[in-house]
């Protein structure tokens, strides 16, 4: 009896050494799981940002516009006898451009010289009655005030008869002749319009995206954009900046800006006429790197809902670490996505799986991707 207990005890004794140790050794390979789970490095797909390239260089679609442009009227009525002009002439600086019949006009020049030559009589002769207090001062008074009325009516009367005759205000081009010849026309009525011929305006619409980034100061005045016709499309002109609008253009979310070129003598380009004006935003300011854009898979950038906006997770090779950059996206293209500003040219980023990322999470490159 006293034997059969020993071994019972015996028994449980190695029953619970066992069992204790295969709990330990549950505990243990648990543990051991749990410290490889943590130390498990996501294998992550990398993206590199290209350097500025083609995405940099835009296009827009142009007008072209005359540099000048006026209606030419005439400041008095009357009926037309001259009209030596044609649409598309090329006229200089005061060339005659119309003409009014003017024999009224001269008419009335010569009564208002009549009308002038006897006020300076009478003045003449009761200022010199005044000067023996003859006259009251009241008459001579008059006969002053009627030699400078009748001075004012002659050289109305003159003005009117030079406005008879209708001058070019600056060389260029009969653009459009409004009237036809011996016909009477009312002051002010559009006779023609005379638009410049030497230079032309080419005006473009941008985006506010690009013109926000854009601080006067540091605009690069020494960068030409050119421009090209479909006459000539493999010729490009060199322009000048000439002014933009501060007020958006109606009906969009972009600004008129406007620059002017030399005309091409080779090629004959009229307002109205389109092109396409090519401007390296990289350009455009001293700051090589302020209107840089770049295209990145779609997959690249995640948005927060939360707070509506987007980011990027930039890859650090020294510390193997992700760490999401707040973006601004612009158009989507046929090679992905346009990034207006958070990126820069050799940034490695992530391009898929963005939202089982978290910040400074270690990562392996799993294959890298130039831009496109």
């Amino acid at each position: 009896m006293h034997t059969s207990c020993v071994m019972t005890s015996r028994f449980r004794t190695l029953i619970y050494i066992a069992t204790t140790t295969f709990i330990l050794h549950l505990l243990t390979a648990c543990s051991e799981t749990e410290e490889q789970s943590v130390d498990v490095v996501r294998p992550v797909k990398l993206f590199t940002v290209k350097d500025s390239g083609r995405e940099n260089i835009r296009e827009f679609p142009a007008t072209v516009k005359a540099t000048e442009e006026a209606e030419v009227s005439f400041r008095v009525s009357g009926e037309l006898v001259e009209l030596p002009v044609h649409p598309a002439d090329e006229v200089k600086k005061g060339q005659l451009l119309a003409k009014l019949d003017d024999r009224d006009f001269k008419n009335t020049v010569a009564v208002r010289q009549a009308d002038y030559d006897l006020a300076a009589s009478d003045y003449r002769r009761i200022a010199s009655l005044r000067a023996k207090k003859v006259v009251s001062v009241a008459d001579y008074d008059q006969a002053n005030a009627k030699l400078k009325s009748s001075r004012i009516s002659l050289q109305l009367a003159k003005d009117q008869l030079r406005d008879t005759v209708l001058n070019a205000p600056f060389a260029g081009r009969i653009a459009q002749t409004m009237v036809e010849n011996y016909q009477s026309v009312q002051a002010q009525q559009p006779i023609l319009i005379l638009q410049s011929s030497n230079t032309l305006d080419v005006s473009i619409q941008v985006p506010e995206s690009i013109l926000t980034k854009i601080r006067e100061e540091e605009v690069n005045y020494d960068y030409f954009p050119t421009v090209r016709f479909s006459g000539n499309p493999d010729k490009e002109y060199s322009l000048t900046y000439k002014e933009h609008d501060t007020r958006v253009t109606p009906g969009t979310q972009s600004y008129t800006v406007v620059f002017t070129m030399q005309a091409p003598k080779e090629l004959t380009i009229y307002p109205g006429m389109g092109g396409t004006v090519t401007i390296d935003l990289s350009k455009v300011t001293s700051r090589s790197k302020a209107l840089a854009e770049y295209i990145v898979p779609m997959t690249a950038v995640l948005k927060d809902d939360s707070t509506g906006k987007n980011s990027a997770w930039v890859y650090n090779p020294d510390t193997g670490v992700v760490n999401p950059v707040e973006v601004s996206l612009g158009p989507i293209t046929d090679q992905g996505i346009t990034v207006m500003t958070g990126l820069e040219a050799g940034d490695e980023i992530v391009s898929a799986g963005l939202s089982r990322l978290h910040p400074d999470m270690k990562v392996k490159p799993l294959e890298r991707e130039r831009g496109l």
